[in-house]
């Protein structure tokens, strides 16, 4: 005589759904937020299969919440490949903001969930040899915001030079370089805001740029004759590093506005 066939693995939302009961939305809603174990594991994938001996519960802290979108800040190291201008692949954004990564003074309360790290997009991008801030996010004003060639967004670098014989002591030279940068740039026939420029050392410069469109420090420094060696975000808008360390991340805070 067979035996009776084993009954097939079910999707957990369905499964959560009739064990509390529950909406299947509502359901969804527990897993996506992280409230669900499977034997004592948390499981965040509403479409994961489990089979009926499996123990499903819901943390009793559990809230119906909506998932809102997210934004992060990442203090990008040089030389770390970038996923393009679209919305980074999730396995990129896994392998990249880690909880081991995540910023120890990260003050936001957000629980990190796998969700977090769904179609997030890279606002104003760096290339892989340039550092510093930026910015992720699955909110579309935000990333509208601070990629439009139009905004009033400033963006802070800092941008180290190669070094010329006599150029350390050439004040003359030193302050046309100044005065070079802080010209007037034309893109597509349009004036773009003026640079602020200043020396922060011998061969590192500070630029200040509202609505910086790509290659634009690039063209500003091969204008005024110097060849750029490094390029470092601080700041984009109002939001800066802030002491968050190369190659960590974290949560934008509910206060902060770019």
């Amino acid at each position: 005589m067979n035996q009776a066939a084993r009954p097939e693995p079910q999707r957990l939302a369905k499964r959560l759904a009739n064990q509390l009961p529950c909406s299947r939305s509502d359901a969804e809603s527990y897993i996506a937020g992280g409230w669900v174990r499977v034997d004592g594991q948390v499981v965040e994938e509403p479409m994961a299969r489990v089979h009926d001996a499996q123990t499903v519960t819901l943390d009793p802290k559990a809230k119906l919440e909506s998932l809102a979108s997210v934004t992060l800040i990442w203090h990008k190291p040089s030389g770390h490949p970038m996923p393009g201008a679209t919305p980074a692949p999730d396995d990129w954004a896994v392998k990249t903001f880690t909880a081991a990564n995540r910023f120890k003074g990260d003050r936001s309360g957000v629980r990190p969930l796998k969700v977090h790290l769904h179609k997030l997009f890279p606002a104003a991008p760096l290339d892989d040899r340039d550092s510093g801030l930026m910015v992720f996010t699955q909110n579309p004003s935000v990333a509208h915001k601070i990629s439009d060639t139009s905004s009033q967004i400033e963006h802070e670098w800092q941008v180290r030079v190669r070094g010329e014989a006599g150029l350390q002591d050439d004040v003359d030279r030193r302050d046309a370089i100044i005065q070079s940068l802080q010209k007037t740039v034309f893109f597509d026939g349009w004036a773009m805001p003026r640079a602020k420029a200043s020396w922060q050392s011998e061969l590192r410069l500070r630029l200040a740029i509202k609505g910086a469109v790509e290659g634009q420090v690039m063209h500003l420094c091969k204008r005024a004759g110097v060849q750029p060696t490094g390029m470092h975000r601080m700041r984009l808008g109002r939001v800066g590093l802030s002491g968050l360390p190369v190659g960590e991340w974290r949560y934008l805070l509910g206060y902060e506005r770019f």
